[in-house]
């Protein structure tokens, strides 16, 4: 039958946090989120040294040890680097750590337990006592909202009793007087009544009204009922009363419980409640009495009515110091503290259950439990009760610990631990080669006999041993991992690695899965080893790393900031020095790029002259080339996502210089699929990625799980991003209740989209900086959920926000924490789903802003736009900056209203404004305002037409573009940075894009190279034309790849270019 509050109640305090947060405990808080206690944010920060920081309670301090970290508190957090310690001071066994993150930064452990969630308590154990803190370490990068302490005292609120009545024996409602029931209250162990009149018990009661309880208390119809006296039930006095909750019920209107209380210092009955029930199938009541020597009294609210309570308890404050207590014991020669192992149950009896190996004996009146101490009493007794037989066998062993005349049972079950099984597969994850039996928490010790001999293993290939996953760089098990359940290994068997001089081979220094060994192409010499999932490996001036090349090509390496200043070198085979990088970032995880032009093929070695962290490496090897480069631009192979990927990685190493000239990245139209890859990075300033159009050139990704943080296509930290003409798809499935999957995460600022799709569902776009300046110029996104989220200034200029069906939409989440205006919308145009309700925006955090200007809605948007317009309902924080002003229908007719006064919620605070702006307002937000020392809309505008004309089979054309685009019939036929090109084709159809400063297309005009159209430009440089191969070769026309194209013109001299052809 179901239970609600009241029956939670009984089972609460099976849990081991429910009685600790109570009015007699000490709470100290750091909340860095609401800057409390006040100051708090600007007071932390540290950076390689130690300090303390005050809480909300005097004298209680919370130490910072960021010697190899970073603790600084920011406007709503505190960013918490790894490596950073906390240590949270606590004085007893019962203390309770709480430490809350930021959603989904929760990397950090506490008590040396990894946290799982943005929530984590931890209750402190007697070796954290005897140190005097807990300490919270942070494994990877976090940014912390609170951390809180309860230091429990020995007084506690406990539930001295609780029923639901299906335990009294019945009582007549109807004739009950001075009917006495007698009762004891657990923990302070006080004999009580109550004295019935006119109130009646039914253990097995039901009613139609009410059918989901069964058992309840019911006072009698006064006078209809009973007569002798008002119906009352009145307990006898308790030594402490803090509060009661119950559930009451009824069958009508008009009529409920009355309570009231009786105390020191109470001349007479004071009521507690007294008003007619809520809802008359039944309702919660929690009631704060907080009296001693407190007596309770229950009535009709409605005199000629009947209540119903189908639910009781009493709570009160109890010296707990007094109470028997257990202190340790020992198992088997084992020392075991009571504290840690012990819950309490709802009758006030203390559970625990340890598990042995089978190696040892099982506790017994042969084998007892040695050492018992008592913290509070003496142990009154112990006794053994065993049951089962072989490995099913356990004892439960009953220590009665008394004290001031009270006793608590302490039950200890012992038992054997299970047999796991240990399942081997084949390198397919299916096939099975074999099984073996391990004990919990044993280690392996032998791998199967004769598993290893069953592997596939395809020629230049290698067995590398056994694996938790068939995912790359999984921990692998050895003999002596520990098991802790049924286990799966996994065949691993990767490729010999070679000096191959068109072989890549990536390394990720960050997983802890990442064994050297299963490499020949990365071997270490000295000590250079895995430090953690932030930083990596690390390595010292006495390390090297030798690796395998076949020649041309260069060395990736992410870089840490943290790592000591010093050179990172390359020496090839002959011992010749090639190339040096800094070692130390200038942010953290930026490139560096070891370039290698020796033609060597062999071992070469990388040296460190300072102390190192290197989060990956990878070894890439060119010895045919992956692009085309024409000074800084470089043309990838179209629907080649490797070389999109070493094209980019350069470009990140070439320009970490904040300064750095812009380097331009081009795709052909065609589908970059990155795989399971993702955050694809972006770290140097002033890249530009540019398509050959929208809707054709497609970078993609399927993450393989979901998350805002983890997911991207693309990750930019970069200064001075430009993208143009290009789609970028994240493939993760959205299943209509969650599927996080970002097609661009940016942490960096000074970014432009123009001309950029972007597919997904939630939290397409995700802009990461609060301080980031961010530029959309008529792209496209999609989503259902936030799926334009998070801070900074962003202008999104005759943009398209489409709504994909599914479920109802959100369109933007801002968590626009100290930026200026958040998100503006200026011009776009909102398409929306034919089915599906949706809201202009949420609130997500910090001070959310966002405004809506001359937006057009096209007829499902007109539709299904929400009443309110906006989400009423903040998701952390209430809205205050949502704003509108002319939207309207397809046909231009202003559809958003006159005034639109909507109330903002967020808990118990409310805003409420209108939200549609002025035109004087409105003008505010124009894009000269939002950025007073940026002005992307210039730097986005692209080249006038270029009309081209042919003579003496040279395409020609004028302009200042620093590289042009010519089409073939509509496709991609070459870059150049030339203005003329020799063709020899008699039908197609030329046409030519110049480049803006930022690398983007405009428009274009084209010319027919029909026989009859040919004709001679007066104004043609070039006399003759002769195309050429690299090595010399004459050509007749232009061929796939690069070629030399010498222009003689009307002077005698001659004019020298490199064309790239597709």
């Amino acid at each position: 039958m179901k239970r609600n509050l009241l029956r939670f109640g009984l089972l609460s305090l099976l849990l081991v946090f429910a009685f600790v947060a109570k009015a007699q405990d000490v709470t100290a808080l750091w909340d860095f989120q609401h800057n409390v206690p006040e100051g708090i944010n600007n007071a932390t920060n540290f950076q390689g040294k130690t300090g303390d920081i005050a809480s909300t309670v005097d004298g209680i301090m919370l130490h910072v040890d960021a010697t190899n970290g970073k603790l600084k508190g920011r406007q709503s957090d505190a960013q918490f680097n790894q490596g950073t310690i906390l240590q949270v001071p606590v004085k007893s066994a019962k203390d309770i750590v709480t430490v809350t993150s930021y959603p989904n930064y929760h990397n950090y452990t506490i008590g040396g337990v990894a946290a799982t969630a943005d929530a984590t308590d931890h209750k402190a154990t007697t070796a954290e006592v005897a140190k005097g803190y807990v300490e919270v370490v942070a494994t990877g990068g976090c940014y912390l909202y609170n951390v809180k302490v309860v230091q429990v005292s020995a007084i506690q609120e406990k539930t001295l009793y609780s029923t639901d009545f299906t335990n009294w024996a019945e009582v007549n409602h109807k004739t009950a007087t001075n009917e006495i029931v007698n009762l004891k209250t657990l923990y302070s162990k006080e004999s009580f009544t109550f004295t019935l009149n006119g109130v009646g018990v039914y253990p097995k009661g039901t009613n139609s009204k009410f059918a989901d309880r069964t058992g309840f208390m019911e006072t009698a119809k006064y006078t209809g009922e009973y007569k002798t006296a008002e119906p009352s039930a009145v307990t006898s006095p308790l030594a402490s009363i803090t509060k009661i909750t119950l559930h009451q019920a009824a069958t009508g209107g008009n009529r409920g419980i009355k309570i009231s209380a009786k105390g020191d210092g109470d001349a007479d009955w004071v009521v507690l409640h007294n008003v007619s029930i809520g809802t008359a199938s039944g309702e919660d009541l929690t009631i704060d009495v907080n009296r001693t020597n407190c007596q309770l009294k229950f009535e009709n609210f409605n005199l000629g009515q009947n209540a119903y309570v189908t639910d009781l308890a009493i709570y009160g404050n109890v010296d707990m110091s007094k109470t028997p207590m257990l202190g340790s014991f020992n198992l088997n020669g084992t020392q075991y503290q009571a504290a840690d192992i012990f819950a309490e149950d709802a009758t006030g009896k203390q559970i625990a259950s340890i598990l042995i190996t089978k190696k040892q004996a099982l506790i017994s009146e042969s084998n007892p439990l040695t050492d018992l101490v008592a913290d509070n009493g003496t142990i009154k007794s112990t006794t053994y009760t065993t049951t089962g037989e072989g490995a099913a066998q356990k004892t439960v062993a009953d220590i009665v610990v008394e004290a001031n005349g009270d006793e608590v049972t302490y039950e200890l079950t012992i038992g054997y631990k299970p047999d796991f099984t240990l399942t081997y597969y084949n390198i397919d994850g299916k096939t099975v080669l074999g099984t073996q039996t391990v004990e919990q928490d044993a280690q392996i010790e032998k791998f199967a006999d004769g598993v290893d001999a069953k592997v596939s293993v395809a020629d230049g290939k290698k067995f590398r041993g056994w694996s938790a996953s068939l995912k790359k760089d999984d921990i692998k098990f050895t003999t002596s991992s520990v098991i802790k359940d049924n286990t799966a290994l996994y065949a691993l068997v990767t490729d010999i690695e070679t000096a191959n001089p068109t072989a890549r081979y990536d390394f990720d220094l960050q997983k802890q899965g990442f064994c050297a060994d299963d490499h020949e192409a990365f071997v270490v010499e000295g000590n250079g080893k895995w430090h953690d999932a932030t930083h990596g490996w690390v390595f010292s001036t006495s390390d090297k790393i030798k690796v395998l090349m076949g020649g041309k090509g260069y060395i990736k390496m992410n870089l840490c900031q943290y790592s000591n200043s010093g050179d990172i070198t390359l020496t090839s085979p002959s011992g010749k020095e090639i190339a040096s990088i800094e070692a130390k970032a200038i942010k953290d995880g930026n490139i560096g790029i070891l370039q290698n032009t020796s033609e060597e093929s062999g071992e070469y070695v990388i040296s460190f002259s300072a102390g190192a962290y290197l989060h990956n490496l990878s070894i890439v090897n060119l010895t045919t080339p992956a692009y085309a480069q024409d000074g800084n631009w470089m043309t990838v192979k179209a629907d080649d996502a490797q070389s999109f990927i070493t094209a980019l990685e350069v470009a990140n190493g070439n320009n970490a210089a904040t300064d750095a000239a812009r380097t331009y990245i081009f795709l052909p139209n065609g589908t970059y699929d990155l795989g399971d890859k993702c955050l694809t990075t972006i770290s140097g300033n002033n890249i530009s990625i540019i398509g050959e159009s929208m809707d054709k050139t497609i970078i993609l990704n399927t993450p393989e799980v979901e998350g805002i943080g983890v997911t991207a296509t693309l990750f930019n930290t970069s200064t001075g991003l430009y993208l143009q003409d290009l789609t970028l798809k994240n493939a993760y499935p959205f299943d209509k209740s969650t599927g996080r999957a970002v097609c661009l995460q940016d942490k960096g600022t000074r970014t432009i989209c123009k001309n950029v799709k972007m597919l997904s569902y939630q939290d397409t776009y995700y802009s990461n900086n609060n301080k980031g300046q961010y530029y959309f110029e008529t792209s496209d996104i999609h989503g259902i959920v936030d799926f334009i989220c998070g801070g900074g200034d962003a202008f999104f200029n005759k943009c398209t926000l489409t709504l994909e069906p599914g479920k109802n939409s959100y369109i933007t989440a801002p968590y626009t924490d100290g930026s200026n205006f958040g998100y503006v919308f200026d011009g776009c145009k909102i398409v929306g789903s034919p089915t599906d309700k949706f809201d202009l925006g949420r609130s997500w955090g910090g001070t959310a802003m966002c405004a809506f200007l001359n937006t057009t809605l096209d007829a499902n948007a007109a539709k299904n736009i929400s009443a309110a317009r906006w989400c009423t309902g903040g998701m952390n924080v209430i809205a205050k900056n949502f704003w509108e002003y002319n939207t309207m229908d397809e046909t231009g007719k202003v559809t958003s209203p006159a005034e639109n006064v909507v109330k903002f919620t967020k808990d118990k605070e409310v805003n409420e404004y209108n939200t549609i702006l002025t035109a004087d307002k409105a003008a505010d937000y124009a894009l000269d305002k939002v950025f007073t020392d940026w002005t992307p809309a210039e730097l986005a505008a692209q080249k006038a037409n270029i009309t081209p004309t042919v003579a003496n089979n040279q395409l020609t054309w004028e302009g200042d573009a620093q590289m042009y685009i010519v089409e073939k019939d509509g496709k991609f036929f070459t870059l150049t940075s030339e203005k003329n090109l020799a063709i020899d084709d008699a039908t197609s159809k030329y046409t030519v894009l110049a480049a803006n400063e930022m690398g983007g297309f405009g428009q274009s005009s084209s010319i027919t190279t029909g026989i009859g159209k040919f004709f001679t430009s007066d104004n043609s440089e070039a006399i003759a034309t002769a195309i050429y191969a690299v090595d010399g070769t004459q050509l007749s026309a232009p061929q796939k790849g690069i070629n030399i194209v010498v222009n003689t013109l009307a002077d005698g001299s001659k004019k020298t270019s490199k064309v790239i052809m597709k």
